[in-house]
């Protein structure tokens, strides 16, 4: 009665009233706060904190009022935030199993479903993830095959800016075809042409979606889905361009499916459609077509939206910050020059490069609230509980600007990064990637292609804003927080990568591009240098292709560089042919740089020291070998032959019983094969052909020519020093070595996780380079002292009379005879002299800034001390240009030794076989003169203008060994 009464007092006005209230009891019922929950604005009733938007400038402003760990109510969902380094640190890292699932995201949902890689929990999560991880770096990730995959990109992303000419242009979706062409690699094997139309689609659709998800219209699909998935609005468009790109994914899944075969995966949908069938009797962990296509999803969309809007950004604080970009640009160009892409390795010798990205990362601060956790568990979190169950976000973009950790906080400052002396420095606030086990599963990847890309863009590029139009450095709030669309001119001029700083060496006019390579002479380097030298001075520049190189000439200044500043010009710069030949950075003895130099050297050194070498054991070894050849000339029985063969043969012998611990016969014809490979290698180096591969690496690479021989020999010669490796290694005994191989790979187990080069492939490196060495520089001194004997046959008497003088005919000789000999050291060191088998020098690179005989020689500059001015040199030697022993005699005949005889270079990279070829000359040409008159047909004249390539060997000749 009571409510039939209450029924017919209460009109329809009444009835919504107490529908009203009964839904704010319900409310208040269901979505009190918990006890000791985070504070927060106040909510109300039914749609709780709608109108304060999700972005991480309201919600600093909710911070600063309610503290670092604070709520909001979304709908009837209270979500909680947590901000500054400090409380994310804690969230992230100290209780790292208690924020590591996700909520359920209704907006992404409808479409992601719980699966996948980046918004699936529990066992399926922890098998994708491990999977995907796996066979990312499997596939490149992490390896230099993926730093190949974006050189080639940077190639194709450099061509299409310079493409524009020079014309305003929106870079956006091409860096983003760029950038995702290289996941695209990874995931489906090959990448996408910047001019299709199906992928570019796909990219602009996947930008519209990522943007209208931060949206406060969309925010409301989170709060209210069952009612919001019947209306229209922003978020219909998010699901529609999902759905559109599943289907172009389902197509590409498609294509592998047709071509599948299991035996060759070539990527990572490959191996994945191998796993599903493996992991049939286990369903959760996920592994079927429907998982497969999100996982892809995932991986295409995170590596593509996160690397390309940080591009966008960093172009955007280089048309604000052009004094930084100049400095980048300075940077590079010390460090890398024009010759060569950036690669990996040259990050560490790029500070202010890398710094500059970070600081691009901190501000452009592109996933500002990183991406909702769940706790999985009631937790308590700077004081205030979080019940299990609660969605919690950490704001990355809190720890990004917070005042307590970052000097200017708000102010694009790449000294952030930066020590007092310049150096990188890692920074703990620095968490663009977020932390913990959610931390981003491509971060390497993405570090990677930032460093990559932007390096090889500022390489190639300036850029400057479209006259009046400056972009915003306001962003535009998304899912990420990206730039406003924007114009920018992209500038190549070939001035602007070969500028000069104050105060730089002067040298001859460079043309564009090519610099001074045409007017080059090829077959003479040495000399054209000379010549400038003569027009520019002691210390001038030249540009070969795009890198500029110092040239030193003159005894008095290459002793500056070379000995006065040798801890400056000690490092080798980088060397093309080295790069694409070696298999790891700085490999070998000759090319190698920093405390790997200086250990392998050092062991080198001490190693060849306990075989012999400076002592009598190897002087035996080298008299036998003599006896080998002798025994070879006198088989010619005075008939002309050419002694090259054998002189290389003999001196090669000895730097094998070193290192290998063994002589090759005279007939051996593998040996000999390798014989010849080395000598036509160590020309195609120093060749136009060498000389234009240096230059132009990126380019010559593609093209036919003679300079592919280079590695193909390299190539013949790496096999054959592997095949005494594997050798040696099947009869290695730890404890009685014999030889520089076996002690290197007793060695190689006291390095297991040491980077100082005691690898089995550098084990390769070094022995070619000992191989190299040992062999070319004393046999092809041998062929250059017979010229000259022949050409100055009163020489080679007199060398006779003092050789019958001091040992006669019944004894061989030994050094010990050698201080008794002045006139025959004499000759020796004026062949070498007039020789000048090394007429340029190894390159060296500046370590700092220097100066050199008054000039600014910056960082990072490649500066050649050339030998063939200081063993030339007209105020050092009395008669340069002349055959003359006497240059190294006194006025009664004795030695005397000269500062300005500097064969084997000087300093630090002095020749680590110095000791070793003095020896060697002296024994093999005394031993010759012995037993030989050496002499030419009558009316042959010999030359002594040789053949230039890495070395100056002379031209082929025969000539006739008579005995005496």
């Amino acid at each position: 009665m009571i409510f039939q009464a209450l029924f017919d007092c209460i009109d329809f006005t009444g009835w919504l009233l107490l529908g009203f209230v009964l839904l704010l009891i319900f409310d208040v019922v269901k979505n009190g706060k918990p006890s000791n929950f985070p504070p927060g604005p106040w909510a109300a009733p039914l749609v709780g904190n709608i109108f304060i938007p999700l972005d991480f400038k309201t919600l600093d402003k909710v911070a600063k009022e309610y503290g670092p760990v604070f709520s909001v109510r979304k709908g009837s969902e209270r979500l909680v935030f947590i901000s500054g380094h400090k409380m994310v640190k804690e969230a992230l890292v100290n209780h790292l199993d208690s924020f590591v699932d996700r909520p359920i995201v209704p907006l992404f949902h409808v479409i992601f479903k719980g699966i996948g890689i980046a918004l699936s929990n529990g066992y399926l999560w922890k098998k994708q993830r491990k999977f995907a991880n796996t066979h990312l770096r499997y596939f490149g990730e992490g390896q230099k095959s993926l730093e190949k995959y974006i050189e080639v990109e940077s190639s194709f992303l450099c061509e299409a800016f310079k493409d524009e000419q020079g014309r305003p242009f929106n870079p956006h979706y091409t860096l983003t075809n760029a950038v995702s062409n290289i996941i695209s690699s990874v995931v489906f094997g090959h990448r996408f042409e910047y001019s299709d139309p199906s992928f570019r689609e796909v990219l602009e659709l996947d930008n519209e979606a990522v943007l209208l998800a931060g949206s406060l219209q969309t925010q409301l699909y989170d709060a209210f889905p069952g009612l919001m998935k019947h209306l229209p609005g922003p978020h219909q468009t998010v699901h529609a361009n999902y759905r559109k790109i599943l289907t172009f994914l389902k197509n590409e899944i498609e294509k592998h499916r047709e071509e599948w075969n299991p035996d060759d995966p070539r990527d990572y949908v490959d191996v994945y459609l191998s796993e599903m069938e493996k992991k049939k009797e286990d369903p959760q962990a996920g592994f079927n077509t429907e998982t497969l296509l999100i996982c892809t999803l995932d991986l295409i969309e995170a590596g593509t939206e996160s690397v390309a809007t940080t591009l966008r950004w960093a172009l955007l604080y280089m048309l604000h910050y052009p004094e930084i970009q100049e400095k980048v640009q300075a940077e590079i160009d010390r460090v890398i020059g024009q010759s060569r892409q950036p690669t990996m390795a040259d990050r560490p010798n790029l500070p202010y490069t890398d710094a500059v990205i970070h600081e691009v990362q901190r501000m452009g601060n592109i996933v500002p609230l990183g991406f909702p956790k769940m706790a999985s568990k009631d937790t308590t979190l700077g004081g205030y509980l979080i019940p299990k169950g609660t969605s919690v976000t950490t704001i990355l973009a809190s720890v990004l600007f917070d005042k307590d950790e970052w000097a200017t906080p708000d102010v694009f400052n790449p000294e952030h990064f930066l020590d007092s002396e310049g150096k990188f420095v890692k920074r703990d606030a620095f968490l663009p990637f977020s932390a913990g086990k959610r931390v981003c599963l491509g971060e390497h990847l993405a570090k990677m292609e930032l460093f990559l890309f932007f390096s090889t863009l500022l390489q190639r590029f300036t850029f400057a804003p479209v006259p009046g139009e400056m972009p915003n450095l306001e962003g535009v709030m998304g899912f990420t927080y990206s730039p406003e669309e924007y114009r920018l001119l992209a500038v190549p001029p070939d001035y602007l990568k070969n500028r000069k700083p104050s105060n730089f060496p002067p040298g001859p006019r460079a043309l564009p591009l090519v610099g001074n390579i045409l007017t080059l002479d090829s077959k003479h380097p040495h000399v054209y240098f000379t010549k400038l030298a003569d027009l520019y001075g002691s210390v001038f520049r030249v540009r070969l292709g795009w890198d500029t190189m110092v040239i030193v000439s003159g005894y008095k200044m290459v002793k500056e560089a070379i000995v006065t500043q040798a801890e400056n010009f000690v490092d080798r710069p980088y060397n093309a042919v080295a790069d694409r030949f070696y298999t790891e950075p700085s490999g070998g003895l000759f090319l190698s740089n920093g405390e790997k130099w200086k250990k392998q050297r050092r062991f080198a050194l001490s190693t060849l020291r306990n075989f012999g070498l400076g002592k009598n054991i190897l002087e035996q070894s080298i008299c036998e070998e003599i006896r080998y050849l002798q025994e070879e000339i006198e088989s010619e029985k005075g008939k002309p032959f050419s002694p090259a063969g054998l002189f290389n043969n003999a001196v090669s012998n000895i730097i094998c019983q070193l290192v290998m611990g063994k002589r090759f016969d005279y007939t051996d014809h593998r040996f000999q094969t390798m014989l010849k490979y080395m000598s036509e290698v160590i020309w195609l180096e120093g060749s136009i052909w060498g000389e234009l591969y240096q230059a132009f690496p990126s380019v010559m690479k593609y093209l036919p020519g003679p300079h592919n021989k280079i590695f193909t020999i390299y190539n013949n010669i790496q096999n054959f020093l592997f095949e005494e490796i594997e050798k040696h290694k099947k009869d290695l005994d730890p404890n009685n070595p014999r030889d520089y191989i076996d002690t290197f790979l007793i060695e190689m187990e006291n390095h297991k996780e040491s980077n100082l080069g005691f690898t089995e492939c550098n084990l390769a490196f070094c022995s070619l380079d000992l191989f190299l060495a040992g062999t070319e520089t004393t046999a092809t001194t041998l062929l250059w002292a017979l010229i000259f004997l022949i050409k100055n046959p009163h020489v080679q008497e007199k060398v006779h009379a003092e050789i019958d003088k001091v040992i006669g005919q019944s004894r061989h000789p030994s050094m010990a005879d050698r201080p008794n000999m002045p006139y025959t050291d004499a000759v020796i060191h004026e062949i070498q002299r007039m020789g000048n088998i090394v007429p340029l020098n190894g390159l060296r690179v500046a370590a700092k800034d220097t100066t050199l005989g008054g000039y600014f020689i910056p960082k990072g500059t490649s500066v050649m001390p050339m030998l063939t001015s200081v063993l030339f040199d007209k105020t050092e030697w009395e008669t340069p240009d002349t055959f003359n022993p006497g240059h190294f005699l006194d006025a009664n005949g004795k030695f005397v030794k000269r500062e300005a005889f500097l064969p084997f270079s000087a300093g630090k990279r002095v020749c680590l076989g110095e000791g070793l070829a003095k020896m060697e000359l002296f024994l093999f040409l005394v031993a010759l003169l012995q037993k030989f008159s050496f002499s030419v047909p009558e009316g042959v004249e010999l030359s002594t203008e040789g053949i230039t390539g890495a070395t100056r060997v002379p031209h082929p000749y025969k000539m006739s060994a008579k005995a005496r």
